[in-house]
């Protein structure tokens, strides 16, 4: 647009400038915006070439796959352990009230294995325990065999998302020895062997005669259970176990004898033969373990089995036909490799003896880690 008058003045006396329209409103707000996108924009792509270089990020990015492995890793892994020990222990004695001459050795070798595997929410546990001690007194030239053990044991375990610390479970176990049995007496004694008729053969025997008992890995006991198991307590100090089921238990032998007494004024040994046997029932196991301190440790364990259906020429019910397992150890770490050891067990299974199989002792023992 164009003027055809000349500037004029106002009443001040200056002249005035004629204005340029003004531009849309619409059109000033779209320039700013494109503006400020623009500067944006450019401060990013500067800041990023200047402080983020490319292979920064890469590695970032490998970082992040590899903790994405690890953890993956973390949730499907091994826990191996294998250790090899000794124990050992001498007592001499010479002129003591009460005690003979000479000199009593014991001697022994453990062998202790582990394997966990843990996948996700399922565990699956396997242990090996070997333990074989014998040991030599003033009153016998003969070595006797004075422990002898070997265990097997595998368990799966699956913890619940909610409640991890309990969940169902299934379990395998085998127990038996590894050498033959013996029975040796200093004196001469009389042999009262009872067949599982009923039928009872006598036999003499002179001084340090070796009956045997039972041969190489006889009995074996084979259990099996089924059922649920809780962990209410898995700390340092403290730790708790339970597991509850429904399973079976059976005992293989070869016509192998059990010591079921002796009597010391007719030196009779009497001998009972040991049947295979099959039995189904339920089973309660009860452990807890812990360290009282760095240097002390201890653990206690229980194992009932009540069978409801029995396989056996026997006729036992109630009580009298329950298995009962207990044990207790402490020890104390004397070194790395070196640690002071009480030992209880506790075993009455009543198809085998109806008696009570005690076994303790204090053995140092020494110990190397294989695995």
């Amino acid at each position: 647009m164009r003027y055809s008058r000349l500037p004029s003045r106002q009443s001040g006396g200056r002249p005035t400038t004629p204005r340029t329209p003004a531009a849309p409103r619409s059109l000033r707000c779209i320039g700013a915006a494109l503006l400020a996108f623009g500067v944006s924009m450019a401060a990013a792509e500067s800041a990023f070439a200047d402080d983020v270089p490319p292979d920064v990020v890469t590695a970032d990015l490998e970082k992040q796959a590899a903790a994405r492995l690890k953890a993956k890793e973390a949730k499907t892994a091994w826990k191996r352990k294998l250790a090899l020990g000794a124990t050992g222990s001498s007592t001499s004695s010479s002129n003591v009230v009460g005690a003979v001459d000479g000199t009593t050795i014991q001697v022994g070798v453990l062998l202790d294995g582990e394997a966990v595997l843990t996948s996700g929410a399922h565990e699956w546990q396997n242990t090996l325990k070997v333990q074989h001690a014998r040991s030599k007194t003033p009153v016998m030239e003969s070595w006797v065999k004075s422990a002898d053990n070997l265990e097997l044991q595998s368990t799966w375990l699956f913890r619940l998302a909610s409640l991890p610390w309990i969940g169902p479970f299934a379990r395998a176990r085998m127990q038996t020895q590894v050498v033959s049995g013996y029975d040796v007496r200093p004196g001469d004694v009389t042999i009262e062997r009872t067949a599982v008729d009923g039928t009872v053969t006598t036999l003499t025997g002179p001084a340090e005669t070796k009956t045997e008992l039972t041969g190489a890995f006889e009995p074996i006991i084979v259990a099996e259970t089924l059922g649920f198991f809780a962990n209410p307590l898995d700390g340092k100090k403290i730790a708790l176990a339970a597991k509850l089921g429904a399973g079976g238990q059976h005992i293989f032998t070869r016509g192998g004898f059990a010591l079921s007494g002796f009597d010391a004024d007719t030196q009779t040994v009497k001998l009972k033969e040991v049947e295979t046997t099959h039995q189904a029932g339920g089973e309660l196991e009860l452990e807890a373990k812990g360290e009282l301190t760095e240097i002390l440790k201890w653990n206690a364990r229980s194992r009932f089995f009540m069978p409801l259906v029995t396989q056996s020429e026997q006729t036992l019910s109630g009580a009298d036909a329950m298995t009962t397992e207990l044990g207790a150890g402490l020890s104390v770490k004397l070194a790395k490799w070196a640690s002071l050891d009480y030992v209880l067990t506790m075993r009455r299974i009543p198809l085998v003896l109806d008696a009570w199989q005690v076994q303790h002792g204090l053995l140092l023992t020494t110990g190397f880690n294989l695995l």
